[in-house]
């Protein structure tokens, strides 16, 4: 062995080794530091322990009281809904199969099927001794071994011809369901006539009651989605709507078969229900894709066949690749279609704003050509500002900005041809790389009209689940950097007047959602400011991005958008922090 194997052994055990844990963590810290500042730093590491003290405190809201576990039990309902619950087996370890089996019978709804093919091996046959046993007293359990091993959505797929429930619920041989999670699902066909639902998770190694992580996910997000397949556990659907799709998994997709029929099921519902719940327990262990993608590295290239003929048959014109965070995430890059003008406001908002500088940046780096540069001076209003435009797509931008990526108006416009978009908007940064604007959430923040997402945190970070390496919904962007189509734009009535620089942005957003527009943040679209815009605009925000000066257009908005900011914004979950919207868990 030479000297360079020795040293990467030795590399590895300092990265990896539990002794030298804190040495890690304080040195990392002491880097973003010096990278980015000590007060961003200290946010970032504060809200990382705030994070995981409330995960480790949330198990205990996921139980239920006797009382409430004998009232659902009893419960009556005026109509009948069965659910299928297919499980494709294969050599599944007796542990984790009779786990799996008993949370389905401790279930307080009670009107369910389980379904299981066996694709086990002869050195398996255990694995059918074990479901007979069950069987025999539960006859809602039916169990068919299969002839041979066809993979995982043959697998699948013979579950499903064993299914007569009214709803299909996906669940894998190796994890365990909520004890209400089948109520919850119940409620939803109920009373929001569902027939898509997905829920909430939690990912555990070893004790379902000590998980390692929880996923709390965003109502019903199309470009989540299309990058990421954020849906995955609990996935329900009406039997109604696979006879729409011709709803069988499909083989040449297996290792993300559900991913595909996720995605053609989505473009045919009519009523799509996020539950905000954790009601599914996704088993980590060696061969898990939890645990590795390695583990299956076909769900990779599985994946992106899936999100390409979902594009295909929508008709959009993009290349998907994995992104450069994990490779079952990947990145849409959607194509600029003919060369339309871009008429480019820069907005003035204070007296020493560096224009002549941004003008220039832009000039000096931006691949694409087709664009005009108009100034909305102090004074002007943004009406008379956008009169003056002549372009297809109007982007606003912040008159401090520094461009310095050749291709951040390319990814904008790509996006923002898409005729579902509203306003699409970039990731602005501050000098240190801390975040400024990266999108809104309603209702969060101090005053609770809005708070800027991930405000003053390091802008090289991952996201909330990787969402700084892919395009994502959002309820609102800033004008800070912002484009919209024109005709959108007049269709909504344009910017408000009597409103300042991102309080126009934020209204202006809501209205085009109100429209039925959705409204995005492109990660890789991506502009800087100047240092004394920095210093002049922190003092004008508070922790969370709001303009604490502002009261006035606050209460404006605040009344205007009442019901919206009430209903909740459907991309922030409800269990995380109304302090801000830095996407961590609130305190219990």
């Amino acid at each position: 062995m030479n000297n360079n194997q020795e040293l990467s052994k030795i590399h590895i055990y300092l990265r990896k080794s539990r002794l030298f844990y804190i040495p890690r963590k304080c040195y990392a810290i002491m880097l973003g530091i010096r990278k980015h500042g000590f007060k961003a730093q200290m946010r970032w590491v504060s809200g990382r322990i705030s994070d995981k003290i409330a995960q480790k405190r949330y198990y205990k809201c996921l139980q239920i009281t006797p009382e409430e576990r004998q009232r659902q039990k009893e419960q009556q309902y005026s109509t009948s809904t069965c659910f299928s619950i297919l499980v494709p087996l294969y050599n599944t370890p007796e542990k984790f199969l009779r786990e799996m089996i008993q949370s389905v019978q401790a279930q307080t709804y009670g009107d369910w099927e389980l379904c299981l093919a066996d694709g086990s091996d002869r050195e398996h046959a255990q694995v059918g001794d074990i479901v007979k046993e069950y069987q025999q007293q539960d006859k809602r359990i039916k169990y068919q071994p299969l002839e041979k091993n066809g993979g995982i959505s043959e697998n699948t797929n013979a579950c499903l011809a064993m299914a007569t429930g009214d709803y299909v619920v996906l669940f894998d041989h190796d994890d365990l369901l909520h004890e209400c999670a089948l109520y919850e699902l119940k409620k939803a066909v109920d009373e929001q006539g569902a027939d898509f639902i997905y829920t909430d998770e939690a990912v555990f190694s070893k004790n379902a009651r000590k998980p390692d992580s929880y996923h709390f996910k965003p109502d019903f997000a199309p470009d989540d989605l299309r990058s990421n397949n954020y849906i995955c556990h609990i996935t329900c659907f009406s039997m109604e709507l696979m006879d729409h799709i011709d709803g069988l998994f499909r083989t040449e997709y297996d290792g993300s078969q559900d991913f595909d029929l996720v995605l053609r099921l989505t473009e045919q519902a009519h009523k799509i229900v996020h539950i905000p719940k954790v009601l599914y327990f996704w088993r980590n262990h060696a061969l898990s894709v939890a645990s590795d993608i390695s583990a299956k590295t076909y769900c990779i290239d599985a994946g992106k066949k899936a999100i390409g003929s979902h594009l295909e048959r929508l008709d959009i014109k993009a290349e998907v690749e994995s992104s450069e965070l994990y490779p079952v995430i990947y990145r849409v890059k959607y194509q600029v279609q003919g060369n339309p003008l871009v008429s480019i406001i820069l907005s003035e908002n204070q007296a020493d704003a560096e224009t002549a500088q941004c003008e220039q940046s832009i000039r000096n780096v931006t691949a694409y050509s087709n664009y005009e540069i108009l100034i909305r001076r102090a004074g002007m209003t943004w009406s008379e500002a956008a009169a003056k435009a002549k372009g297809e797509y109007l982007l606003f931008l912040d008159s401090d900005c520094i461009c310095t990526q050749a291709s951040w108006l390319e990814e904008l416009l790509s996006v923002a041809q898409r005729e579902d978009v509203g306003a699409a908007g970039g990731v602005v940064s501050y000098p240190k790389n801390v975040i400024r604007d990266a999108g809104i959430t309603l209702g969060v923040g101090y005053y609770g009209l809005g708070s800027c997402n991930f405000y003053l945190l390091n802008d090289d970070h991952d996201g909330f689940w990787g969402n700084f390496y892919y395009i994502h919904n959002v309820s609102a962007v800033s004008d800070a950097c912002m484009i919209v189509r024109r005709e959108y734009y007049d269709q909504a009535g344009g910017m408000d007047d009597g409103l300042g620089t991102w309080f126009a942005g934020l209204d202006l957003s809501l209205k085009l959602r109100q429209s039925g527009k959705l409204n995005v943040v492109d990660p890789y679209a991506r502009v800087g400011f100047s240092h004394n815009d920095m210093i002049n605009w922190e003092a004008k925000r508070n922790a969370n991005g709001e303009y604490a000066d502002e009261t006035e257009q606050m209460e404006l908005l605040k009344e205007r958008w009442k019901d919206v900011i009430r209903e909740g914004d459907p991309y922030y979950n409800v269990n995380l922090t109304k302090n801000s919207s830095d996407f961590i868990l609130g305190k219990l």
